[in-house]
């Protein structure tokens, strides 16, 4: 951990993501309650359309968008986009009508969408070390935890001050704070493989070597358990608390805050777990504590029960998503850590698309805990689906045979050679060494 925080680099990052994401969770509970106000008890459709937005915007955006972040240094490009970012959020006061929502909920995130994977990518360049990046990874999800804890009590005792419409004018201010902090960290250049085509190139090749991989395929399984269950948070919090329990703003705060409890306290205890257990046991027992909170919320009616449930999600939730990035790292090569990311934050998000907008219709249409009936049993196949998909024992270094193969980089990474183009031809041969997908190795061998 000393070694970690002696990383100047990493530590102005981590401080710009904390004070970001603070910003952000304060607007998530604003965003909650200004559509509570539009929409009343059709708030949580409302939520999942919007909702629906936001994902449409990192699925189908995020990959592309990552590949011209490619042509301009990484220092500029997220301080641009958390600059966009403040400015966009400046105009949620003025919202008057739901279609607002819906355009401001797109474009902020269409500037997320290109944020977030160089964000992870740069984490991981920077931290070189294995255990120094278990930490990282662990503190930077419990950056997000904390977010998710300390944000709805700050969020509640604002509420208590003044409108929440002045909720959003913080956030925009831990935006420009963020980029400020980013415009004074040095960030390393990584060369990439350039090729023609470049872009649809790069964009192919993320998302197929993703899922190409096995244990990166179970985890996109489990991102479909992650989804279904963080986005019942989202959208229905408050419906449950203003309909159902007839409680105040401020506990719609609260069932963010414990939520995020349960996920700080696993994301501090993680490093330690990691180091008795396989990620495979790790990540696979996570699924398992979501799908218990989701058939317990199906016979729950009282309160305190209910604010129990959420803090197992929380749980749940860290328990798989704190490794994740871990997961990606051991999966990839440096140069195309980016690309890997960028597929990550896709394919997961692509889970959020369908489950934001099913989780409101469902608690609209179908009732809250039947709702959750719905997603249990969805989350018991995705679950299994994982389980035959990651390999036991998930084994690094593979055996695995080459074909004679001609072909050529262009601007090739050092691990080629440097020139404008580079012509090559590798023998046949067979051979053992620690084994992800990349020019080299097109397929996982059987």
């Amino acid at each position: 951990m000393k070694a970690l925080f002696k990383n100047r680099t990493f530590i102005k990052l981590f401080i710009a993501q904390i004070i970001s994401l603070v910003g952000t969770g304060i607007t998530t509970i604003a965003l909650t309650l200004l559509t509570w106000q539009l929409a009343k008890d059709n708030a949580g459709v409302v939520l999942g359309v919007a909702l629906a937005l936001k994902m449409i915007a990192y699925v189908f955006f995020s990959p592309i968008v990552s590949t011209f972040a490619n042509k301009i240094s990484r220092r500029k490009w997220l301080l641009s986009l958390d600059l966009i970012r403040a400015f966009i959020i400046l105009y949620f006061p003025f919202i008057t009508d739901i279609w607002e929502i819906y355009i401001l909920i797109f474009l902020i995130n269409l500037a997320s969408a290109g944020f977030t994977p160089i964000f992870q990518a740069t984490i991981a360049d920077i931290v070189k070390e294995e255990e120094e990046y278990k930490k990282a990874l662990s503190y930077s999800r419990l950056a997000y935890d904390l977010e998710q804890l300390l944000s709805p009590l700050l969020a509640t005792f604002l509420l208590g001050l003044f409108s929440f419409h002045y909720l959003f004018v913080l956030d925009s201010i831990s935006f420009f704070i963020s980029s400020t902090l980013i415009f004074f960290t040095v960030l390393p250049k990584i060369n990439y493989i350039k090729t023609e085509d470049a872009y649809i190139k790069r964009l192919k090749f993320g998302i197929s070597s993703y899922l190409k991989t096995p244990r990166l395929k179970a985890l996109f399984f489990m991102y479909i358990i992650v989804a279904l269950t963080s986005s019942m948070i989202i959208t229905n919090s408050v419906v449950f608390v203003k309909d159902v329990f007839n409680k105040s703003d401020s506990n719609t705060a609260l069932a963010f805050a414990v939520a995020g409890l349960g996920s700080m306290l696993i994301a501090l205890l993680l490093p330690k777990v990691l180091q008795k257990f396989s990620l495979r046991e790790v990540v696979l027992s996570g699924s398992i504590v979501l799908i218990i909170g989701q058939f317990i919320a199906y016979f729950n009616n009282t309160w305190i029960t209910f604010l129990l449930i959420w803090f197992i999600f929380g749980a749940g939730l860290s328990i798989i998503q704190v490794p994740a990035g871990l997961l990606i790292r051991l999966s990839c090569n440096p140069q195309d850590s980016v690309d890997y990311f960028s597929a990550n934050f896709s394919l997961s998000h692509f889970c959020w698309m369908i489950a934001y907008p099913l989780t409101g219709f469902l608690g609209k249409y179908v009732g809250l805990n039947s709702t959750f009936l719905v997603l249990a049993i969805i989350s018991l196949i995705a679950l299994l689906l994982a389980f035959i998909s990651y390999p036991n024992p998930d084994e690094l270094e593979l055996e695995h045979s080459h074909d004679k193969l001609s072909h050529s980089h262009d601007n090739a990474d050092k691990l080629h050679h440097i020139g404008d183009k580079y012509t090559h031809t590798h023998q046949k041969i067979t051979h053992k060494h620690r084994f992800v997908i990349d020019t080299h190795h097109l397929n996982w061998p059987k």
